[in-house]
């Protein structure tokens, strides 16, 4: 897919096989405790939480869980100077929500960047291909023949049908449904419990909103929302996950 990070793409069902074990997990808020969960349930051994935020250093993330060990900046200078990783980790799993950001990051971890987490729950076809930074959540469908590209977040019980293209940066949000050959482009979010029908093209930079139901094509940059979808306004600053 143009614009993904790297060309080991995943392809299969169930968790990843690995051999890296020491994982670093960019992004310290919600969305991170999930990816910490996943990435647990896929047999990794996490060594803490990296974030943008200097004063979640030392914080805990999660009740019982490990803390932020480094800041992002402090991780990226790793990175940028091909020097070890902090706190001995071998790679660094994506778990900000941010869209943009979190597209960016993809793109300068590069092969650093874990190829992507599958949770053990998830449906996903082997004829499906899954790009770098990439995570799908718990009871997820991805089926055959769907490309989903770099740092695209898949969430709780969402649906991806078959042949859809799901581009660098996208966010489907839980139990949203995208039916066969939708193509949605880069950075757009998807909300939850939103369904798009075959064949649409979601443009890029869009926000989809909850529950809306999309039975035309979308240009970029816009929000639309309702039964049926209808544009709103330009789209707003896209939220965190969570």
């Amino acid at each position: 897919m143009k614009g993904s990070v790297g060309v080991d793409s995943l392809q299969g069902t169930g968790s990843v096989a690995h051999q890296v074990e020491r994982l670093l997990v960019l992004g310290g808020g919600g969305h991170g405790k999930v990816v910490a969960d996943v990435a647990r349930a896929c047999g990794y051994t996490l060594v803490g939480f990296a974030d943008a935020d200097l004063a979640k250093l030392e914080t805990v993330v999660e009740p019982g869980g490990v803390h932020v060990v480094v800041t992002q900046d402090v991780l990226l200078r790793a990175v940028r100077n091909a020097g070890p990783l902090p706190a001995g980790a071998e790679r660094v799993a994506l778990a900000v929500g941010q869209n943009r950001v979190r597209q960016e990051l993809a793109q300068l971890l590069g092969q650093i960047c874990l190829t992507a987490l599958l949770h053990p729950s998830a449906v996903i076809s082997p004829s499906a291909t899954i790009g770098r930074g990439s995570v799908v959540l718990p009871m997820a469908v991805v089926n055959a023949n769907a490309t989903i590209g770099a740092a695209v977040i898949v969430n709780t019980a969402a649906v991806v049908e078959h042949d859809c293209i799901i581009a660098d940066g996208v966010h489907i949000s839980p139990r949203a449904v995208l039916a066969s050959g939708v193509h949605v482009r880069e950075r757009s979010w998807i909300g939850a419990g939103a369904t798009v029908i075959q064949g649409i093209q979601i443009g890029a930079d869009t926000v989809i909103g909850a529950g809306a139901v999309i039975i035309r094509n979308v240009p970029d940059g816009v929000t639309v929302v309702g039964n049926p979808g209808r544009i709103l306004v330009p789209a707003a600053v896209q939220p965190a996950a969570s």
